[in-house]
């Protein structure tokens, strides 16, 4: 049939051109269907003004364009009349894959919008929704992010073509990663090292971890006791979600992490042997992360001593391995990054570990 039309996205469409005085004139009516035999039946009882779920009874001849767009506007939010009861839906199918800081995070961001606009559908409410947030670009952008997903989900469970009104937005970065956090220093290092001395023994060695490992702060306040093992016989920090509440960033964030010979000196050894289980057990966790009350203390200790904060030590071991001149995929492999060519992703095996002991003993 002449009037049947495959859109990109495999959905057929009733397509109806006709002309006026003026201009050229075109409607298009979803049918909800992805088979051409079910598509043909629906429009013969569409032509025949028989009721069908998908289209009105009847359409008259002088239909406009927009006119059409809003009958399609209408259909997406008979679709889905309550969008928090799909969301709920959406964070089910997530839970078990996430971790429960993310989920919150997906709550607030898609709610938010929610909450802005009786057209959640219009690109015209999610670009006012943006324009409205406040703060730095990373985090208008994670707004968007989180709500373009739920969209792209949405998309999936129905046969209506439903638009993703975040598609194509993000705010652009007028700052340079390098430049958005700073990295310590040689004096923060020795002012570090001195104020050190009257800090409990706990934290002190979850400092001095982060000082001459440049692993994540959560990374370190999570460790086990079994996280500290030798591999080709060398010491290391395992990195992984093995144990209790411990969650990764990434699957490039599994790895092992040579310990630093200062680490050994000090008696790192010792007292993970006087530890049973989690190396930290002072702290409980907080939205299923170890790290969130070391992160509350430390922001108030670096404040007194006027120190950058803990993920600075890692930007400072990402300087030291990059002023070295060491390859980037041997950095990446012990800060726990993804490689960014497909050779090293998707072909390169993991770097022998005594080969990243050199960059280890160079912080």
């Amino acid at each position: 049939m002449s009037h049947l039309m495959l859109s990109r996205h495999g959905i057929w469409y009733y397509r109806r051109v006709y002309l006026t005085p003026r201009k050229r004139r075109e409607i298009r009516i979803s049918l909800r269907t992805r088979s051409k035999r079910e598509a043909l039946i629906r429009v013969e009882k569409y032509l025949t003004s028989q009721p069908f779920p998908c289209v009105p009874q009847a359409i008259p001849s002088h239909t406009t364009p927009a006119m059409a767009a809003s009958f399609q506007q209408a259909q997406q939010k008979k679709t889905f009349q309550n969008l928090k009861i799909e969301l709920d839906k959406y964070i089910s199918a997530k839970v078990g894959s996430i971790g429960e800081r993310e989920i919150l995070t997906i709550n607030r961001c898609v709610n938010a919008y929610l909450a802005s606009t009786k057209d959640p559908f219009s690109k015209r409410s999610a670009a006012g929704f943006v324009d409205s947030l406040e703060g730095s670009a990373s985090t208008r952008n994670r707004y968007i992010k989180k709500n373009s997903a739920f969209f792209k989900w949405l998309a999936t469970r129905t046969d209506e073509e439903l638009r993703n009104p975040f598609e194509g937005m993000g705010v652009r970065e007028t700052t340079a990663p390098m430049d958005r956090r700073p990295a310590y220093t040689g004096d923060d290092l020795k002012r570090l090292h001195n104020v050190l001395q009257d800090v409990e023994d706990w934290r002190r060695w979850i400092i001095q971890i982060g000082r001459h490992s440049g692993m994540r702060q959560t990374e370190v306040c999570q460790l086990y006791q079994n996280d500290v093992i030798q591999v080709d016989g060398v010491w290391c920090f395992r990195v992984d979600n093995l144990n209790p509440n411990q969650t990764i960033k990434t699957d490039s964030s599994r790895r092992f992490v040579p310990i630093h010979s200062q680490l050994l000196a000090l008696g790192l050894l010792d007292f993970v042997r006087e530890r049973k289980g989690h190396l930290f057990p002072e702290l409980t966790t907080h939205l299923g992360s170890y790290g969130h009350y070391f992160s509350r203390w430390f922001t108030r200790f670096r404040g007194k001593y006027g120190l950058p904060e803990y993920h600075s030590l890692r930007h400072y071991a990402a300087t030291v391995f990059k002023q070295q001149g060491f390859p980037e995929q041997f950095a990446s492999q012990v800060l726990g990054h993804s490689n960014a060519t497909i050779t090293y992703n998707r072909y390169g095996k993991g770097i022998d570990i005594i080969r990243l002991t050199g960059l280890i003993e160079s912080l």
